[in-house]
């Protein structure tokens, strides 16, 4: 369990071997942070039902890729909804985004991911073979 704002997610899960719950509900993609055993939020979305290629199938997900450097690298957490509509999952989901601030935001267009990123994501990998 991993708590983000007031809500308690569960994960976070290595991605290329979650099993996606079956119902509604929140998700945040993490990337390991600077400290062991620390996350840092790059995504908040939700959705109506998740599915196992949630994530590949977003439109983000190369941009989320070259943060993480490896789909091994890159995380799921989940706060499962059930009965909730699709406005109170967006709502949830806004104001999640609003108090992290994810520092990872769209690029516009179809441009290969900048140099920092990478050489970050570069970084963490090294620091955490340590």
């Amino acid at each position: 369990m991993i708590t983000l704002g007031e809500l308690s997610f569960a994960g976070p899960y290595i991605t290329a071997v979650w099993s996606p719950p079956k119902t509604a509900g929140l998700y945040a993609v993490l990337v390991p942070g600077w400290r062991l055993l620390t996350f840092r939020a790059l995504y908040f979305g939700e959705t109506g039902a998740f599915g196992p290629g949630l994530l590949q199938s977003h439109s983000r997900y190369a941009e989320w890729l070259s943060i993480a450097g490896t789909h091994w690298n890159l995380y799921i957490a989940t706060h499962e909804m059930s009965f909730s509509t699709s406005a109170q999952r967006e709502a949830a989901s806004r104001v999640l985004a609003r108090s992290y601030r994810p520092e990872f935001r769209a690029v516009e267009g179809s441009s290969p991911p900048a140099l920092r990123p990478l050489l970050i994501a570069h970084a963490q990998r090294q620091s955490q073979d340590k």
